[in-house]
């Protein structure tokens, strides 16, 4: 596939801008909403364009200040802030549905997006736009239950993550419980990351309160509330399971034989 250099895309979208038709922006806003880390979709059509469309559509997703994504055919740019995170499916695209989509979200994401066909020949082409998209971007909030000298696991989200911080229920103070690259030569530490997620042993009652991930500003992308609950005691009736669980292994106990009736049998056999 050719590829374009960043300053050779930056040049066109540079005179892009100075030839740019279409309504306002903000005449047609549509709002879309995400968890960070996670994916968002900013929902974008042309058909009503269709009469200004050629064989091969050109397509721009654009902020206030940024180049977001560019494609045309098996061509396509995305901003240096959107590396790896940005695009609109070449087949997609040619059905008529420049819809953006975003991996791996960010809090830096949130904000309106605008949305462009480019049309014309060379040295004759315009903007037209069709769609503004407001992202707005959430942080996670949950809650979670675990029995006492269970595990917990926490989910990270997203690489973003750097660090893990405790706040007991019964205290002001937090503490870290995990930092992203810090490798703790204790073996037996209860705090371990596996596949994108943290993994506590051994909860205890202790270990009951809040727990925050940071992303590397210190914002946090998911606060998670814990209680630690005693184990459950067993029901009478699984108590009764049990015991006659337990019988039936051992096999059937029959009722031993009269003394008299055995003190006859050894006098015959004698």
């Amino acid at each position: 596939m050719e590829t374009r250099t960043k300053t050779t895309w930056m040049i066109v979208y540079s005179f892009m801008e100075v030839i740019c038709v279409g309504s306002s922006p903000l005449s047609s806003l549509k709002v879309a909403r995400s968890g960070v880390g996670l994916e968002a979709v900013l929902p974008c059509e042309y058909g009503s364009h269709n009469e200004a469309i050629s064989a091969t559509p050109y397509i721009q997703w654009q902020t206030f200040r940024n180049m977001v994504y560019e494609r045309k055919g098996p061509e396509h740019f995305q901003g240096e802030a959107y590396q790896n995170r940005a695009d609109v499916p070449e087949d997609v695209l040619a059905k008529g549905n420049c819809s953006l989509r975003l991996t791996d979200i960010r809090f830096s994401d949130a904000g309106i997006y605008e949305c462009y066909l480019v049309v014309g020949k060379t040295g004759n082409k315009r903007r037209i736009f069709i769609q503004s998209v407001q992202l707005s971007v959430l942080d996670h909030k949950s809650y979670q239950s675990v029995e006492m000298g269970k595990d917990l696991t926490l989910d990270l989200y997203t690489h973003q993550a750097q660090t893990v911080v405790f706040q007991p229920s019964n205290s002001a103070e937090w503490r870290e419980l995990w930092q992203r690259q810090h490798r703790k030569e204790d073996l037996r530490s209860r705090v371990e990351e596996r596949n994108g997620k943290l993994l506590i042993r051994n909860m205890r009652e202790s270990d009951e309160g809040l727990y925050k991930v940071m992303d590397s500003e210190g914002l946090a992308l998911s606060t998670v509330k814990v209680s630690v609950e005693e184990p459950s005691e067993p029901t009478r009736q699984n108590t009764m399971d049990k015991q006659l669980y337990l019988e039936s292994s051992v096999g059937v106990n029959y009722p031993s034989l009269p003394l008299p009736f055995l003190l006859v049998m050894h006098l015959y056999l004698l």
